[in-house]
């Protein structure tokens, strides 16, 4: 009798820890643009206007550094992320899609922080201006082991 009980035991335990799958819950805090921002960031055109964008025309000897540091210096973006950004909405203007090669006299389209969020999360259309994380969501689920 008692060997039984045991061998039942045994088996509820072991079916319910192969049933079992690991949750995480991850929370997601949003940066506060107006509060947690220095104080060049926080006056930068890029950052009081998500929808703000610029043109520039190229100039002969001009790298793409230099231009990201002309217009996006001080905003505290990610520098790879608006990198990425203008060579995908400046295809015309780079060899290849190469950010080390730029043609002079092109005119670039220097994107918004919206824009360069839509690419982030795959929205296509450079014209569509969204503001993503306007949303309550801010958990990240992870289901598994």
């Amino acid at each position: 009798m008692k060997f039984s009980f045991f061998i039942g035991i045994l088996f509820l335990v072991s079916v319910s820890a192969q049933a079992a799958e690991p949750i995480v819950v991850l929370n997601y805090n949003q940066r506060s643009t107006s509060e947690e921002l220095s104080g060049e960031a926080r006056n930068h055109p890029f950052r009081i206007d998500l929808n703000h964008y610029q043109s520039h025309k190229v100039m002969q000897d001009e790298t793409l550094g230099h231009i990201i540091q002309a217009y996006y210096s001080g905003s505290e973006l990610n520098m790879a992320f608006v990198e990425m950004a203008i060579v995908q909405f400046n295809k015309h203007a780079f060899v290849r899609g190469n950010p080390n090669f730029l043609y002079a006299d092109k005119i670039l389209h220097l994107p918004s922080v919206s824009q360069i969020q839509g690419l982030a999360i795959g929205n296509k259309d450079k014209n569509q201006q969204t503001d993503t994380f306007s949303g309550e969501q801010n958990e990240i689920f992870f289901f598994g082991g």
